[in-house]
C-alpha cells in the first residue's frame, strides 16, 4: 500500500507528542485524513466509529490503556480495524489483545514500513473482522 484507499480516515492514539506527530504527518502524506487523541477520555465525542478505517492506538495512555480504549472502539464497529502499539510483548498482552478485538500489534520503535504494509494487509478486506494476526517483536 504505497496510498491510503480512497476515502481512508485513520484515528491516532498517542499522548507522546512528538510520536504522534511523526504518524500523523507520515500518514497524510500516504494520503489518510488523520484525527488525534492524546487519550481515550479525548475520543467521547466520537459518534460512530465506522466513520474509521483504522484506529492506531498507543498500550500506555494516561488514565486508560489501549486495550481498554480498542475494545470499547471493537465494541461499537465491527468494521474498523484495530492496531495496538506496544512498548513490549511481556506477559499475556497477545491474549488479551485477541480478547479486545485487536487486529495487529506493532511493536516499538515502529517500522513505518511494517505500519504500511500492516495497514494494506488489513484494510484490503473491510467486510467485517480479520482473523488476529499479531506482529512479532523486534
Amino acid at each position: 500500500m504505497n496510498q491510503a484507499p480512497a476515502g481512508a480516515r485513520a484515528a491516532i492514539f498517542e499522548d507522546d507528542l512528538p510520536l504522534r506527530d511523526a504518524l500523523v504527518l507520515f500518514l497524510r502524506v500516504k494520503g489518510w485524513t488523520v484525527d488525534t487523541f492524546g487519550s481515550g477520555e479525548e475520543s467521547a465525542g466520537v459518534a460512530n466509529w465506522d466513520d474509521f478505517t483504522v484506529v492506531i492506538c498507543d498500550n500506555s495512555l494516561p488514565r486508560e490503556d489501549g486495550l481498554s480504549v480498542l475494545r470499547r472502539v471493537r465494541e461499537a464497529s465491527d468494521k474498523v480495524v484495530t492496531v495496538l502499539i506496544a512498548g513490549h510483548s511481556g506477559g499475556d498482552l497477545s491474549a488479551r489483545a485477541e480478547s479486545a478485538g485487536v487486529d495487529r500489534i506493532l511493536f516499538k520503535p515502529i517500522s513505518t514500513m511494517e505500519l504500511v504494509e500492516s495497514l494494506g494487509a488489513l484494510t484490503g478486506n473491510r467486510s467485517g473482522r480479520r482473523s488476529m494476526a499479531l506482529a512479532s517483536p523486534h
